[in-house]
């Protein structure tokens, strides 16, 4: 009988440890996504909002803050990834003060889900984080849980990051949140370029007294005035503005430009009340341009 040809049989391409490990790696991830659907419909059925805005009002509200904008969020903690922390993220207003010009606060309360073992009368514990309304604190959109929901990550130095999940029910109440904490941060770049403006302008002046206080100072003669007078009004002696002027005796006519201080290294307080005059055009500093406002912030994606 003719000869049949039998197929060999190929080897594949991987070996069969890594087979194994990703059936190993995906029976994981399926037995994790059936833990979290077991706990979420097995999950506490108090109202986390109401809990966290009740928190919020008694114990975390200072007298003179006010809500300003509230999103609900969620957390999946390190050592409880399974059971959600649900709460909410508040921004306040509040008025400012001299250090902190934009008043008001960046806070997060969340409703911890109830231990298996406590009582069902047990309270209520929270989870809280607070930042003041300033530029080192950053909020920026990210995803969490697989990398499969939307959610906001805030840093702020010398802390650990926050990841929280967005609800889609409350994607438009972050938006908003971060609008408003955009438009805080906007304001306070304006007020920080006003008060470098000032500063610089401050430097400025005293640059300049500061030369005119080393300058020469003279001074003209009026009606009523004499030698002494001259004198006492500028903290010198008679006998001074003699050697500078080249003066014999206590005779000085009205009009006559007498030197009252001459050239010195360091500065000299002027006169209280009176304001030399000097020989020469003084070098007065540029006005001070308007402050500028910074260019608007980007809204983000």
């Amino acid at each position: 009988m003719p000869r049949r040809n039998r197929r060999r049989k190929r080897r594949g391409h991987y070996p069969i440890w890594l087979k194994y490990f990703g059936w190993v790696v995906g029976l994981a991830f399926l037995v994790t996504l059936a833990q979290i659907g077991y706990h979420s419909v097995r999950s506490d059925s108090r109202d986390a909002t109401l809990y966290a805005v009740r928190q919020l009002r008694l114990s975390v509200l200072r007298p003179n803050e006010r809500l300003h904008s509230v999103a609900n969020v969620w957390q999946r903690p390190v050592i409880d990834y399974f059971r959600a922390t649900r709460g909410i993220l508040v921004l306040t207003e509040a008025p400012g003060d001299s250090a902190r010009p934009i008043g008001g606060r960046l806070l997060y309360i969340g409703l911890q889900p109830r231990d298996p073992l406590s009582p069902a009368d047990a309270p209520p514990t929270f989870d809280q984080r607070e930042w003041p309304v300033d530029t080192l604190v950053d909020m920026m959109p990210t995803r969490t849980l697989l990398h499969i929901f939307p959610a906001l990550r805030i840093t702020a130095p010398g802390e650990s990051r926050l990841t929280l999940g967005i609800p889609s029910s409350a994607s438009e109440d972050v938006t908003t949140l971060r609008r408003l904490l955009d438009a805080k941060y906007h304001a306070m770049r304006v007020v920080g370029y006003q008060r470098r403006e000032v500063r610089r302008a401050r430097a400025r002046d005293s640059v300049a007294t500061r030369g005119m206080e080393m300058r020469e100072w003279f001074h003209t003669v009026r009606r009523g005035e004499a030698l002494a007078s001259v004198a006492r009004m500028f903290n010198t002696t008679p006998d001074q503005i003699r050697a500078l002027n080249g003066i014999v005796g206590d005779r000085i006519k009205i009009g006559q430009m007498l030197r009252v201080k001459g050239r010195t290294k360091e500065p000299v307080p002027f006169p209280a009340g009176v304001m030399p005059e000097f020989d020469g055009p003084i070098q007065s500093p540029a006005p001070t341009a308007a402050p500028t406002s910074p260019p608007a912030p980007r809204a983000r994606r």
